[in-house]
């Protein structure tokens, strides 16, 4: 999409700051083209779309342009599922866009004869686990003329002259497809998506809704001795709006975050697995942290010397701010022992103090003695 969209001198490309990296790099391929970048922002309070700042960004474009809007369906970071009736609004006023389904199709269904996006990027590996790197560009047949791809590679020509030096491209979808599939893992997508229709993806989506729901309820209840709360969830506390996707961080009762790296040491021995840092979402932790340009202009100055503990150190040392936090995910495969397995995890973190950032030490040891309660 980046290399391909016509972006040009009075176009704009309109990000959510709720994107995945992936799709976040599209801006670059607008600014070297010349066409304006803009980002929507978040509300800090759940996380969803700021309404208002995005109705004036819509209203910015010159439908003789060619303007991008793209935003998820469902946010990787908090789970926040944007609205989808924002597509018809922003093709009314000569937008085209692309609709990152990554997050979303795994556990609801995306009827495309009512949703009308003109690009929709998709993981099948999301989905159903298998195969690995398999994923698709959805594209309406309208608008996959509007794509003009700079180059080629094997595959992707169906004619080629060295002497010459011209090219002519494959037509439609065989232009974009370079080299040889991996024609072993293809076919199993097939299998993937009968598996998902035979569970059914209304099944699945009410079971990530209880599992989901019961678990925020749980986890916000949770309070050390002195009755401070154990949790702070990044994104909306009901299943209104929302998929499976929990974030969190974890406090000490003095209020001190829990360092997240530490903690998923501790879960992997339990034998959880959990996402732990800025799950290549940087707008939606920014906006969940409080971070701002000034803090990130910081850490930028780093250079090539910037990592994840660097960074915290650079935004703790203006005004004891944080990076990165806690993810746990419900999919098809999740059940109710999952959640309480890691509910119980959770709740022996409780008055925990040795695994608060900035703490003396850190023995691993005493933090399973805490949890075992004895």
């Amino acid at each position: 999409m980046g290399e391909s969209y016509p972006f040009e001198p009075g176009g704009r490309l309109l990000l959510a700051a709720d994107n995945h990296n992936s799709v976040n790099g599209i801006r670059e391929f607008a600014r070297a083209k010349g066409a304006l970048v803009d980002y929507a922002p978040l509300a800090a309070t759940d996380l969803r779309l700021d309404a208002a700042a995005l109705e004036a960004l819509l209203a910015k474009a010159d439908p003789s342009r060619a303007n991008l809007l793209a935003f998820p369906a469902q946010s990787n970071f908090s789970g926040v599922k944007h609205p989808l009736e924002l597509i018809d609004s922003a093709r009314a006023r000569g937008w085209d866009v692309l609709l990152d389904a990554a997050a979303f199709v795994p556990t609801n269904r995306l009827d495309l004869r009512k949703v009308t996006p003109d690009f929709v990027s998709v993981s099948f590996y999301k989905m159903f686990g298998y195969p690995t790197g398999v994923g698709c560009l959805l594209v309406r047949n309208a608008a996959l003329g509007r794509l003009k791809r700079p180059w080629f590679a094997g595959g992707t020509v169906n004619f080629v002259t060295v002497q010459g030096r011209m090219h002519v491209l494959s037509p439609r979808e065989a232009g974009f497809e370079d080299g040889t599939l991996d024609y072993l893992g293809i076919p199993a997508v097939e299998t993937g998506l009968a598996h998902l229709e035979r569970v059914g993806m209304e099944t699945i989506g009410e079971r990530v809704r209880c599992l989901t729901g019961w678990l925020i309820a749980q986890l916000l209840a949770l309070r050390h001795g002195n009755g401070q709360p154990m949790v702070r969830l990044y994104g909306p506390a009901t299943t209104a709006g929302r998929g499976g996707t929990v974030t969190m961080n974890f406090y000490d009762p003095k209020g001190r975050l829990l360092d997240y790296r530490r903690i998923e040491e501790l879960a992997g021995e339990e034998r959880i697995s959990l996402r732990t840092g800025c799950f290549c979402n940087p707008g939606a932790g920014e906006t969940a942290e409080g971070l701002t340009e000034e803090d990130m202009r910081a850490g930028a100055a780093l250079g090539a010397e910037i990592s994840l503990p660097r960074f915290l150190q650079v935004v703790q040392g203006r005004g004891g701010k944080s990076v990165g936090a806690i993810r746990v995910s419900f999919g098809l495969a999740s059940n109710f022992a999952d959640a309480e397995c890691f509910l119980r995890f959770a709740a022996g973190l409780r008055d925990q103090e040795t695994l608060a950032i900035g703490a003396a030490s850190f023995d691993i040891e005493s933090c399973r003695v805490v949890r075992d309660g004895s």
